[in-house]
């Protein structure tokens, strides 16, 4: 008991640490559950829209791990502005203890329950490096990055850690530019080639990644900007077994509007809609699934001066469901919905994010205690029990800006 009133209270002095303004992170994202191509002016938008790094500022973080990952996905990063006096353009750099998705780091994409990016190397990256510079009225970004892990004993050569694993190699560019004086146009694109190799038998057949996005930020009325986005996305993890070439391809679509507004004291407000269109192609069968639309909403606000909080929920509308395999189909019709919490301390000049377990306001005692009884999602599964565990944060992330 005396634990629980400890923790109690180091929870109850954080949360009168909370700023005011939240700062940018994935948690934060994560906690607004909206995807991050739809909100301004957040840091982790500059692993979609590379250009976006000129705009950070100097900037480190941490990130924490999160329950996604059995609480892995530990990354430490930098963007530099100052570096050499900022006569070589701005400089960002990241280490990670796992390979992430393509574009922002940690929080995934629109690609559905079935359409996930599986690819991670947990062997961690060799280099991610973002570099970024004025070009005349624009802005360019530029990204190299790399995974890879190797083992040869002169009879056996593994390259990889599997079909989920694969080393990666990274390149990518994005410019941005001002738009009549009333918003930005940004573009971009990634390209990765991803391969393994357990044995001859065993191999990655021309694996490879690709992301073209564009978006624009246009500022309506005085408290208000519209963000336009679309997307285009392939994921080729093709494979050789044995003899036989396995297809294992993903393609998505997506194009949405969502806007952003400054309501009440600095508060922000987000509400828009996704429609996507997702195909997964393999040697036997087709999957497709249409977000016909995705709508989201999403609030940000401050409760006193130091604390915020934030929570969003996503409903898939009409969404469907199609597989093919020969003359067969079969089709699955309804819709999905999702929420999330988060909030945010602040201790000098760093800044804490997290998500919330979305139990936690039912019952933040059995969360703050590590109890059975929360609800799962914000959990874990015990290998060995198959038991849910609480935890109050699922996802962290320290910044430090000066």
């Amino acid at each position: 008991m005396r634990h629980l009133r400890n923790r109690l209270a180091v929870a109850a002095a954080l949360a009168l640490l909370v700023p005011a303004g939240a700062m940018a992170s994935s948690a934060r994202i994560a906690g607004l559950n909206v995807s991050g191509d739809y909100v301004k002016g957040d840091y982790t938008g500059m692993y979609t829209f590379l250009s976006e790094v000129n705009g950070v500022g100097n900037l480190a973080y941490v990130e924490a791990g999160s329950t996604e990952r059995a609480y892995g996905d530990h990354a430490v990063g930098a963007v530099l502005p100052g570096l050499f006096d900022g006569r070589m353009g701005v400089w960002s750099f990241h280490l990670r203890q796992e390979h992430p998705a393509l574009g922002q780091s940690g929080i995934g994409e629109l690609l559905g329950p079935d359409f996930e990016d599986t690819n991670w190397n947990n062997s961690g990256e060799a280099f991610d490096v973002i570099w970024g510079h004025r070009m005349g009225s624009g802005n360019l970004g530029l990204r190299l990055n790399r995974s890879f892990e190797s083992y040869d004993d002169g009879n056996t050569v593994v390259e990889g850690n599997g079909g989920n694993g694969r080393n990666v190699l990274g390149l990518g560019a994005g410019y941005d530019f001002e738009w009549a004086d009333k918003g930005t146009v940004q573009f971009s694109g990634l390209y990765q080639s991803r391969h393994y190799k357990n044995s001859a038998t065993d191999q990655s057949d021309n694996g490879k990644a690709l992301q073209l996005t564009a978006r624009m930020l246009h500022k309506f009325g005085g408290n208000a900007t519209l963000i336009p986005v679309v997307k285009y996305a392939v994921l080729d993890q093709a494979r050789i077994a044995g003899t036989a070439d396995v297809t294992d391809k993903y393609t998505q679509f997506q194009a949405g509007l969502a806007g952003n507004w400054t309501v009440g004291s600095g508060d922000l407000l987000v509400f828009g809609a996704q429609f996507a269109h997702n195909k997964l192609e393999l040697n036997t069968s087709d999957i497709t699934e249409n977000y016909a639309p995705n709508v989201f909403l999403a609030l940000e606000t401050q409760l006193n001066p130091w604390l915020s909080f934030r929570a969003g929920a996503q409903n898939v509308m009409f969404y469907s469901l199609t597989a093919e395999s020969g003359a067969n189909q079969t089709e699955t019709k309804g819709h999905e919905f999702s929420f999330n919490l988060g909030t945010s301390v602040k201790l000098g000049s760093l800044m804490f994010d997290a998500t919330l377990d979305p139990a936690f306001l039912q019952n933040p005692f059995a969360q703050l205690s590590g109890g059975q009884n929360a609800f799962y999602w914000g959990g874990y599964a015990d290998r060995a029990t198959g038991n849910a565990g609480a935890v109050a944060f699922p996802k962290v992330t320290a910044t430090y800006t000066w």
